[in-house]
């Protein structure tokens, strides 16, 4: 019941892409040649944002994540990058974790081209969460590396890190940080405009990559209708061949094939909005295996729904909905056959009702429900049995000024989760957990132009379905996982000191952390190797096994940029970064430290910006690491040098703005491992790439 073919799979896939890649191009090519120049996008005020009981500037970048109010990063407690959409088009990043991959304290899992999750402070999985507009992607990805998070990152308007603990509104699953992807398929603002929009092509010299992204809105006017239509659409297709490292050849497995499309409509009035979005996303792509090909092809239908209800009370401010349900589902094929197939239905919704001032405090509180149905078939059934994970979580987040320069913020989480499944003696079991967790911060700002941030937090996290009930073989990694039914909440006490700020041309990030976990919940390879049915063997499986120990987690991250010369109109600035992160077990004999952890790494960029010419030459070198885990290959030192350009050619920029690029990655060819890759010991990063790009706006 689970025979499919490769090639099959893979020429209908590229069949059906060249379709719907040439309609795509001949219908946006008659857009913007019959759009008149003056309909241009607009930007309009967000209908639903208010004041905060105290004056601030007007946001330029909003942080939806880290706060249920609206305020610009530097006012938070809490780290936060974002990456706006002109800095998301200059990284071309194939995946989520590839776009991340110079964010100061982020680095990318990197097992496959279509694989990537992003790892925040060394930590994957279970304690980084990856979320789309607000909620979860609800795929397999935190399951195993090699598993792909089915969102297009070229199709968000910007993306936010929180680095670090503060994020209560998503539990436990977020103790080290958060990745909020906002792609507006729902939209959340009028756009002034009958169609409005932007198309992408990108074509990479190395692997032979071919992509295509659009995205498209705009309004729908009505005189028989009080409020306002909005829709939207966003559209990729995506080829590319195996990479070439460079002295080491050709990396096999590393082929991927993707198509995804999405479109939505709102309806928008005075009193609030109502909204809903659907999605389809399908990847197929390879998997680097030493000894026989295999291909993931995973496909993934996502229906969203969003609610705004504008000031109902005197007392409430807004009450929002946001509720998405996915079904996800992915094929591993191997000589032609689906030996291993991994479906999840997940449902995440939240309510949350921002209130007017009381005793000096505003804020929000909120509702958050997740479940999720995980069913594995074929051989991944001996890996893992269907479980059932469910969580009903209260949170509220606080704050107000205790002095002109000073304010508090205050946040507190309740859930109860239970987990459903079967561990390796076939008694089905169902556990339960009663996580909670508070922070508290203040926020300064004693002097123009700068802020201090001082956060603490004691965050708790119930254990996963595969760190409970994990009992047999995952072909992917090579490794036997053994689960621990006996595994309890994992606990983490984190005190964390931000600062940014500027001094004439100089602006400089930093923030330093510390972090101690109580029963930190990990896998560990235990140097025994074993068979399909976990009996002693000569080197075919590895042997992996989760426990818990207490461990403590330490680093920080540096941003310092500099304003150079103003040259022809333009700026030239240099930013230099540095982060680095130290996790040791506490507890216990032997070699102490946390396996697959992200070693120092550190770079710098010249830059030069112009309205017409944009450039820059860059390098982020990451060191060795020295304290790797017991039975951990260790990978040595590389230094990535990229450089990139983009042109807005006043010719063509009269009638349509398009902007040409190129990026080129890996200029020294490196022979790189990625030291916290699953399957670092067998595959090689790309070796030298260079991308062109050709992006234009209506």
């Amino acid at each position: 019941m689970f025979r499919s073919t490769a090639d099959d799979t893979l020429r209908k896939r590229r069949d059906a892409s060249f379709f719907i890649h040439s309609f795509f191009s001949l219908f946006l090519t008659a857009a913007v040649l019959a759009l008149p120049s003056a309909v241009l996008a607009t930007d309009e005020e967000h209908a639903h944002e208010h004041e905060h009981g105290r004056d601030h500037e007007e946001p330029e970048r909003i942080v939806v994540t880290a706060s249920p109010l609206a305020h610009q990063a530097e006012e938070l407690a809490v780290p936060v990058d974002q990456l706006d959409r002109d800095q998301i088009i200059d990284q071309l990043g194939t995946t989520v974790g590839d776009t991340l991959r110079n964010v100061p304290g982020v680095a990318t899992t990197g097992f496959a081209a279509g694989a990537s999750r992003p790892v925040i402070r060394g930590q994957d999985a279970f304690r980084t969460e990856v979320l789309e507009s607000g909620l979860g992607t609800h795929d397999a990805s935190r399951l195993s590396p090699d598993h792909g998070i089915p969102v297009n990152p070229l199709s968000a308007q910007h993306v936010e890190v929180v680095r670090g603990p503060g994020v209560l509104r998503y539990g436990g699953a977020a103790s080290a940080g958060v990745v909020n992807v906002i792609t507006d398929r729902v939209p959340a603002e009028k756009q002034g405009v009958a169609l409005t929009g932007e198309v992408l092509g990108i074509f990479g010299q190395n692997a032979e990559e071919r992509d295509f992204a659009t995205i498209l809105g705009g309004d729908i006017a009505s005189e028989e209708l009080e409020g306002d239509l909005v829709w939207h659409f966003d559209g990729l297709v995506r080829e590319s061949e195996v990479y070439n490292t460079g002295s080491k050849g050709d990396q096999p497995g590393t082929q991927l094939d993707a198509f995804s499309a999405s479109g939505g409509v709102s309806y928008i009035t005075d009193e609030g909005r109502v909204g809903v979005s659907y999605t389809r996303f399908e990847n197929l792509y390879g998997i680097p295996e030493e000894d026989e090909p295999v291909l993931i092809d995973m496909k993934t239908d996502r229906v969203r729904l969003e609610t705004d209800w504008i000031e109902p009370t005197e007392q409430l401010r807004e009450v929002n909905f946001r509720g998405v349900y996915s079904d996800y589902t992915h094929d591993e094929i191997a000589d032609g056959d689906v030996g291993q197939t991994f479906r999840n239905r997940e449902f995440d919704g939240r309510v949350e009702a921002l209130h007017e001032e009381a005793f000096g405090f505003i804020g929000a509180l909120g509702l958050h429900g997740r479940f999720q149905d995980l069913e594995a078939g074929g051989e991944a059934a001996e890996f893992l049995a269907p479980s059932e994970t469910g969580s009903i979580g209260f949170y509220l987040f606080e704050e107000r000024p205790l002095h002109d320069h000073l304010d508090l913020e205050l946040g507190f989480r309740a859930e109860g989760v239970w987990v459903e499944g079967t561990p390796r003696d076939g008694d089905e079991k169902t556990e339960s957990f009663a996580p909670v967790s508070g922070s508290v911060a203040v926020v300064s700002h004693p002097i123009e132009n700068w802020n201090f941030g001082l956060l603490g937090i004691v965050g708790q996290r119930a254990p996963s379905q595969v760190e409970l009930f994990a009992r047999g073989p995952h072909e992917a990694t090579a490794t036997f996982e053994l689960g621990d039914e006996d595994l309890d909440v994992e606990t983490s006490i984190t005190g964390e000191l931000r600062a940014d700020g500027t001094v004439d041309r100089v602006r400089m990030e930093a923030a330093v952390f510390i972090t101690r976990y109580e029963d930190f919940i990990f896998g560990e390879l235990t140097g025994r190797t074993v068979d399909e049915d976990g009996d002693p063997a000569g080197d075919e499986l590895e042997e992996l096994a989760y426990d818990s120990r207490d461990a403590l987690f330490w680093g920080g991250e540096v941003q310092v940029g500099v304003d150079l010369i103003e040259i022809g109109g333009g700026m030239v600035d240099t930013e230099w970064q540095f982060d680095y992160v130290r996790a040791r077990f506490v507890n216990g004999g032997g070699n102490k430290n946390v396996p697959r952890i992200t070693p120092i790494r550190w770079g710098g960029k010249l830059r030069y910006s112009h309205e017409r010419v944009n450039g820059y030459v860059g390098f982020l070198r990451t060191e060795k690491q020295r304290n790797g885990a017991s039975n951990e290959f260790e990978t040595k030192s590389f230094t990535m040098l990229e450089l990139g350009t983009r042109v807005r050619p006043p010719v063509i920029d009269a009638f349509v703005p398009i902007e040409i690029g190129m990026t080129a990655r890996n200029l020294l060819n490196e022979n790189a491992r990625n030291p916290v890759a699953f399957n670092k010991e067998e595959v090689y990063l790309p070796g030298r790439s260079f991308l062109f790009s050709v992006h234009g706006r209506f």
